[in-house]
């Protein structure tokens, strides 16, 4: 048994559901740039790989892709998210509960998100203020975006344990495919924006159905 030390986490979809609130910015922009709105199932599908991804998506889903829309949208989106991200966003149920365990357990806890790193840092700070992240990373250049395994690496120099103990938590395949990049373990969650389906295909080391089977996998 691998002696796990630290833990990774993603936090749209693992920690925290932020989905109604990047529906409504989202749609917002849309909305401004004269394009139909989009419904939130598909943003579901199309959330993970970034503000830039997510309206590639959105805009060639609704025939209205174009360079122009794209840079204009990510503009708008940084104006519309910042009225709208903290008025649905809450923690799953369970995720205090494993944070505190964590914290008691000594183990070093760190996240890592696609999220742009000012939202990925205020979301933290609003909501996990009374645990002790060693890094809390968002994405400054696109190019660092996971599966990219460049951040979590660093993270893993941060926190002075080797990958091969840390476990990589997350929502989504881009998420296990970071993990294996990096050489982590990786964890799903089934309670976030992708389907079990969808994690299955990527075989993760495991899938957790509730905060607390954390406990399943370090025992």
């Amino acid at each position: 048994m691998v002696n796990i030390e630290g833990i990774i986490f993603d936090l749209d979809g693992t920690l925290l559901d932020t989905l109604d609130d990047i529906v409504d910015a989202g749609n917002n922009v849309l909305r401004r740039l004269g394009v139909v709105p989009v419904e939130k199932e598909k943003y579901r599908d199309f959330i993970g790989g970034g503000v830039k991804e997510l309206f590639i998506r959105l805009l060639n889903y609704r025939n209205e892709f174009s360079e122009e829309k794209l840079e204009k949208s990510l503009i708008l989106m940084k104006e519309e998210y910042s009225r709208n991200y903290l008025n649905k966003t809450k923690p799953y149920d369970g995720i205090y509960d494993m944070l505190k365990f964590l914290k008691e357990q000594k183990y070093k806890m760190s996240i890592l998100s696609n999220k742009q790193h000012f939202f990925t840092k205020e979301l933290v700070e609003h909501f996990f203020k009374d645990f002790d992240f060693i890094v809390v990373r968002g994405i400054e250049n696109s190019e660092d975006r996971k599966p990219n395994p460049k951040l979590a690496l660093e993270i893993a120099r941060i926190m002075e344990v080797k990958p091969q103990g840390i476990l990589f938590i997350g929502d989504s395949v881009i998420d296990v495919i970071t993990a294996k990049n990096s050489n982590m373990i990786s964890v799903m969650v089934s309670w976030g924006f992708k389907s079990l389906d969808e994690i299955g295909e990527v075989k993760p080391d495991y899938i957790m159905h509730h905060p607390m089977d954390i406990k399943n996998i370090l025992s």
